[in-house]
């Protein structure tokens, strides 16, 4: 029978096995996290999570740091603890993998967070003029996020922990090495992105929009004089004669906006503006906000001014938007105006003197007789200038696309 060097059927005392070394791989740590006490991230509620907790502690795609280890009631024992990270921390051990929710005490909800170190990932990136500006807007997201000046962050950039646990680029000059989580490889500051919902939202459906857009009914002020009862955006047979010179206006440009708050880039797209009367639209610049103003016969404009005849009855203005007006908004629009007593009064248009024509995307002011508004202004929520075909990801007020990041923990 062969012989095997070093085997002995006799057991000896003279140690034991060692055999335990990796604990898992690197890009995500098998480890046991429990949010920090010292956590300081604003918690938020986010309707998608798991029902009974949806409560976020720390945002998916946030930067974490390791603090000192905490009791943790599940186990009775003291467990690593993470946080948000503080901006400029040298202690980032990577980014959270997904939303971390608060637990309850004595419920089985909330789950453990899972930290990864080495993954390539995307965040949305946030530009503007001024750092504050960006920094802002990223934080207004809640999820992680890349924020910065316009065009400073570039690919081969390395970057940092930033406010609210966000991305930041580093400085070279000036920033420690073990400030660095990761280096950005890509920027994508082309909207819509190249790919399948660029493609998609090019198609055509003019008819559809049409028929949507005939759907909405005007309440009427009621009849004045000569013109019909539901000037001017009523049922077709009183609308033919002032219909052909805004068909454009009306059907739209034909092409397909995209999905709904979905790929319709709506969010990112969400503004209010101040609007007075005279700030008509300029397609040629394309300045501007209002697209007509149609007073019934009885009612003048003059500049910013409204003055309703003495003997009026039914008297109406419709404001025809060139921006869609915000349909979430629970306060979308407020009209507001100046007495014209010698002693001027602000004042708001009441709410049953106030309609909003979705459809046509017009604001209707109802006015007593005798009535003078003066400087009048528009408050409206609206949706400038949507690019249809935007990631959900990157679908937020301030966003110019996003940054591809390898991490390096």
């Amino acid at each position: 029978m062969g012989l095997f060097p070093n085997i002995s059927s006799q057991y000896t005392f003279g140690g034991k096995s060692h055999t335990n070394l990796v604990i898992s791989e690197g890009a995500a740590p098998a480890e046991k996290f429990i949010v920090s006490k010292t956590n300081t991230a604003e918690p938020f509620h986010y309707e998608y999570g798991p029902e009974g907790a949806q409560t976020v502690a720390i945002a998916k795609g946030k930067i974490v740091e390791a603090v000192a280890p905490e009791y943790d009631r599940e186990t009775g024992r003291m467990v690593t603890a993470i946080r948000q990270a503080t901006e400029g921390s040298k202690s980032a051990i990577g980014v959270n993998h997904h939303n971390v929710y608060k637990k309850r005490r004595d419920g089985m909800n909330g789950g453990d967070a899972t930290v990864i170190t080495r993954s390539y990932i995307e965040v949305p990136l946030f530009e503007h003029a001024t750092v504050d500006t960006a920094k802002g807007a990223a934080k207004a997201m809640r999820f992680g996020a890349a924020y910065g000046q316009t065009n400073v962050i570039k690919p081969g950039d390395f970057v940092k922990v930033g406010a609210d646990g966000n991305f930041e680029k580093l400085d070279v000059a000036n920033d420690s090495p073990f400030q660095i989580v990761g280096q950005a490889l890509a920027v994508e500051r082309e909207l819509p992105p190249a790919g399948f919902l660029q493609y998609y939202m090019e198609q055509m459906n003019p008819e559809l929009e049409a028929m949507l857009k005939a759907m909405s009914v005007t309440p009427s002020p009621g009849l004045n004089g000569k013109d019909a009862g539901a000037y001017p955006y009523g049922i077709p047979y009183t609308n033919k004669g002032w219909k052909p010179e805004f068909e454009e206006m009306l059907i739209g440009k034909g092409f397909n906006k995209g999905i709904p708050f979905l790929t319709d880039g709506f969010f990112r797209a969400q503004e209010k503006r101040v609007i007075a009367l005279n700030d008509k639209y300029d397609a040629a610049t394309k300045a501007g906000n209002i697209e007509a103003v149609r007073p019934t016969e009885s009612v003048t404009i003059t500049d910013d001014d409204i003055t309703v005849a003495a003997e009026s009855r039914n008297a109406a203005v419709f404001i025809k938007l060139h921006h869609p007006i915000n349909k979430v908004k629970s306060t979308p629009v407020v009209v507001k105006y100046m007495t014209a007593d010698a002693t001027p009064v602000a004042k708001t248009v009441a709410g049953e003197d106030l309609h909003i024509d979705y459809t046509n995307n017009t604001v209707v002011i109802y006015l007593e007789a005798g009535a003078v508004l003066k400087d009048v202004k528009i408050e409206a929520e609206l949706v400038v200038d949507p690019v249809a075909g935007i990631p959900t990801e990157w679908d937020y007020a301030g966003s110019v696309g996003a940054v591809r990041i390898l991490l390096q923990r």
